[in-house]
């Protein structure tokens, strides 16, 4: 039968007794008890989201029709998908949407900018698709306070990228809106030509749809072919293989003269013979109609009618294909009655006459849409053909500014087909494989790659595809192959395009740093201060950035003040600089930066970059000792990575949530977020990105006292820029697991190499840890020395965590020195530390020290006593923001919720903090 969601598992409910189930509902009773349990939450505030799967014809439609009946008295929206609409971005949410357009004016503004860009109601300024779907999330949430709403969409397969991910986006985060989703889609298989994203919906709830059981089976054909002979009847049953619609329909093409059919055809080829048999006994006016119909797509009537007319088609044909059961015709619109009537209409005519069909419809639309008539245009062309292909490349230059990136791949690649020369095709390629790359579609973009290589000697056209190759390859998570290629590509442009050889080298630096491989970085600086332009061109504070960050990872310290007069505009500028000043130890900056970068990106809907400068706030804040908030940002940070594709910073944000779970001592979250930022790492063949997990399972080791395990994890880590902070302080937990699993040997060399490297460290906490590790493998008439030198005033006092870990080391020492007076000032100091910080492991190891020194105070202090501890790390965020006065709604856009989402965050978090109103916000300490 079918595969239960997960999330509406429970007892069905008893059918009601006035509902009498017949037709292709027969022998669904746990299906429709899921979809009846789905309506019943939503009617009682309870968001849901469900996504019927399986083959055609195997009643996903019908379920849908009961969800719209079990509706009754809540508002539905549905819509269909089509497979001539795949390719037009929001084309499907448009038409979910259109009987409530007018009510887009009571979102935020940047929502309902992006909302009537995405629609075509204004010009759109290259709409960020998460926003969008934050819109739509909104918006359904808004209906909803007025009537609880239930959304349908049929053939989840067909609608476009764009819809899927916004109702996608807004599926994932139904929880307290009294709105429901449900998206019947087929199986994908493997010919299938429906686009990707038709496997996205698969991370909601999901159903599977299975064939009848032979007595339901048995029984609907019964009902509905009560004549059909015995030795039919078990043809029909076994051909069916309980698909309801072939129960359905083969009853109506077989006959006593057929064979006996021991051909093992798949399902829906029978399907299609059967339609195709309906449709053949109709008059060739009434088959060209149909095809009509089934090529225009969207089902305006008017647009049919007009097309009919320019092929000689009468008007009575829409009648006689009505009267056949085929089509229903309503106020300004004609569908047919199932898709695959429409496929059978559609595949059934021959190439010459879909081809008119096209053609005729492009006249119809010419002048006024410029989208589907570019399509139609295309399909009508029997060859090369400018025109269309040209129709076709602005078509795709559309949808990339309407962030319909899976739709401008399609455009350009036909586009490229239809071109009449080698140099118009390779450059419509080129533009499919970056589309393709920005949709996630990497082997794809891979091929168009190859294919326009192909076409070209163009020096300038080669370049700009490696540079393509090396964003194809860091994407994957290769950044050493990315910025070699990209270094390549731009040295064969650097006399002739010099403006386009410094984007790549830009770019080429980024890769270089980020994959830690010093002397690429260095090859792509010293190519670009060959470049020849003019000293206040646009690009110079790119260039400057770039030189900037190579002095920093280098270790060329003396050039960090650069950084702190820089003042960047624009995003890429703020992610550059707050990488730089978080590599170099500067977290107070960091945060200044990062924080105005996550504020302009909400502001903005730039949510697609909104991730990078989250997780540049968190390791800013994670510096800083500001462990919860670092948490918090993270989370949030990863929750958008994951729906933007990002997978590359989802890895590194995996390593610093794993890192932070082990200072808690939270074993469970700290493996599995270090476990899967690994396998990414080692899937991708991108070490760096697993650098921060290893280390983050190794601390976790450290704390619990698992000294050879730490020791083993740190000895294997990747190491990365030699002065940045992230290496001193991991080495010098490297120093301790060596020391306490017996290996002093290994912890004096470590001590050596900081040591040797000291006038380059970047930190300016460095020095401090470095004293710290000196004194760790000084013998006792110099470890005092070098302990008091880590601890003197300033040192490292913006970074409580790294000093509350000297304070312990100090008093641990103190106290196998015997002096227990000594070491409790110490111990005592390093507990309160770890405790403001919520470094629950460490406080406890401290607590144990103190202990140890004969001081029994500690023995039952609480390592967590703040009431903001007691929040989780959304409901912190929302308290926050609420405390500076934004409302629900403001504070949804923020955070991507919808408002109802956010009461209830209040709601629960009210209580813990012991107040009743907003207002009691203002007056508590939120900022950890």
């Amino acid at each position: 039968m079918a595969r239960t969601p997960r999330s509406l598992k429970g007892p069905a409910p008893a059918l009601p007794s006035r509902r009498k189930i017949t037709g292709v509902l027969l022998g669904r009773d746990p299906e429709l008890g899921v979809i009846d349990r789905l309506v019943d939450e939503v009617r009682a505030s309870t968001g849901r989201a469900l996504v019927l799967k399986g083959e055609p014809g195997i009643g996903k439609s019908a379920l849908l029709d009961h969800a719209r009946r079990a509706g009754r008295g809540m508002r539905v929206l549905r819509v269909t998908g089509v497979e001539g609409e795949a390719e037009l971005p929001y084309s499907a949410l448009h038409l979910l949407l259109r009987s409530v357009i007018d009510r887009i004016d009571v979102l935020p503004e940047p929502q309902a900018a992006a909302l009537r860009g995405a629609f075509g109601m204004e010009p759109a300024a290259g709409a960020d698709r998460f926003l969008v779907g934050l819109a739509t999330l909104t918006l359904l949430s808004e209906l909803a306070t007025e009537l609880p709403l239930l959304c349908l969409v049929d053939e989840g397969h067909w609608i476009d990228t764009a819809s899927a991910d916004a109702l996608r986006f807004a599926g994932r985060r139904l929880e307290h809106d009294p709105v429901g989703l449900i998206v019947a889609t087929r199986e994908h298989r493997e010919h299938d030509r429906s686009p990707d994203h038709a496997r996205s919906f698969t991370d909601l709830p999901v159903m599977e749809l299975a064939g009848l059981p032979h007595d339901a089976a048995t029984a609907l054909l019964a009902q509905e072919a009560p004549g059909l002979p015995a030795r039919l009847r078990d043809r029909v049953l076994a051909a069916a293989g309980g698909n309801p619609l072939a129960l359905l329909e083969l009853p109506k093409t077989v006959g006593d003269e057929d064979p006996s059919g021991t051909d093992p055809l798949p399902i829906s080829e029978r399907l299609q013979h059967a339609f195709t048999g309906q449709i053949d006994r109709l008059e060739e006016t009434t088959r060209k109609l149909l095809v009509i119909v089934a090529a225009e797509g969207t089902g305006e009537l008017g647009t049919v009618m007009r097309a009919a007319g320019r092929l000689g088609v009468p008007t009575t044909a829409l009648a006689e294909a009505e009267q056949a059961g085929l089509i229903v015709v309503a106020a300004g619109s004609v569908r047919f009655r199932h898709p695959l009537v429409r496929t059978a209409a559609y595949q059934g005519a021959l190439f010459t006459q879909r081809q008119a069909v096209h053609q005729a419809l492009a006249e119809t639309m010419e002048g006024n849409d410029p989208h589907r008539w570019a399509w139609h245009l295309a399909a009508a062309a029997f060859g090369p053909d400018e025109r269309a292909a040209a129709a076709l490349e602005r078509t795709a230059e559309s949808s990339v500014r309407r962030d319909g990136q899976a739709a401008a791949v399609a455009a350009y690649e036909r586009a490229a087909q239809l071109s009449q020369d080698g140099a118009a095709q390779s450059r419509r390629l080129s533009a499919a494989a970056v589309a393709a790359i920005e949709a996630g579609q990497f082997q794809r973009a891979e091929g168009l790659c190859d294919a326009a290589e192909r076409l070209t000697g163009e020096p300038l056209v080669l370049a700009r595809l490696a540079g393509t190759r090396g964003r194809l390859e860091f994407e994957r998570g290769s950044p050493r192959v990315a910025a070699r290629l990209t270094i390549d590509g731009a040295a064969k442009i650097a006399v002739e395009a010099p403006e386009d050889a410094a984007g790549m080298l830009v770019v080429a630096t980024y890769y270089a740093g980020h994959g830690v491989d010093l002397p690429l970085a260095s090859e792509a600086v010293a190519l670009l201060d060959t470049l020849d332009l003019p000293a206040d061109h646009d690009f110079q504070p790119y260039m400057s950035q770039a030189r900037g960050f190579h002095k920093i990872i280098t270790g060329e310290a003396a050039d960090h003040a650069m950084f702190f007069a820089l003042r960047p505009t624009s995003v890429w500028e703020q992610t550059w600089t707050a990488r730089v000043l978080n590599v170099a130890g500067h977290a107070s900056a960091a945060l200044e930066m990062s924080t105005a970068m996550v504020a302009e990106t909400r502001a903005a809907g730039l949510i697609g970059h909104l991730a990078n400068a989250l997780f540049h706030q968190a390791c800013a804040q994670a510096l800083l000792g500001r462990h919860q908030a670092a948490a918090e940002s993270a989370e949030q940070a990863l929750t958008i990575a994951d729906d933007t594709g990002q997978g590359s910073v989802a890895t590194y944000l995996r390593g610093l949530l794993a890192w932070l779970a082990a200072l808690d001592g939270d074993d469970q979250r700290c493996v599995a977020y270090a476990d899967e930022a690994i396998r990414y790492a080692e899937d991708h063949r991108a070490p760096p990105s697993a650098a921060d997990a290893t280390w983050a399972l190794a601390l976790l080791d450290l704390g619990h006292g698992r000294y050879e395990s730490a020791l083993s994890r740190m000895e294997n880590r990747w190491r990365s820029w030699l002065y940045s902070t992230a290496w001193a302080r991991s080495t010098a937990d490297h120093v301790e697991a060596a020391l306490r699993a017996g290996e002093p040997g290994i912890a004096a060399r470590l001590v050596g190499e900081l040591e040797a490297d000291i006038g380059q460290h970047l930190d300016p906490c460095g020095p401090s840890i470095v004293s710290r590790c000196r004194a760790l493998v000084s013998p006792a008439e110099e470890a005092e020395h070098h302990f008091t030198t880590a601890l003197k005033p300033g040192a490292c006092e913006d970074r409580p965590f790294e000093r509350a870990r000297t304070l312990l080391a100090y008093g641990e020492w103190l106290r196998r020195e015997h002096r227990k007076t000594e070491a409790r000032v110490q111990l005592r100091a390093a507990l309160e530390l770890f405790q403001r910080t919520g470094a629950k492991l460490w406080a406890s190891r401290a607590q144990a020290e103190l202990r140890a020194t004969g001081d029994r105070s500690v023995t039952r202090v609480p390592v967590e006593s703040s009431l903001i501890g007691r929040l989780t790390p959304q409901e912190l965020q929302v308290v926050r923001l609420a405390a500076t006065g934004a409302t629900n709604r403001d504070i949804g856009a923020q955070m991507f919720l919808s408002p109802r989402t956010v009461a209830q965050h209040l709601y629960r978090a009210f209580p813990k903090l012991g107040i009743t109103t907003r207002t009691e916000l203002a007056a508590l300490d939120l900022d950890l």
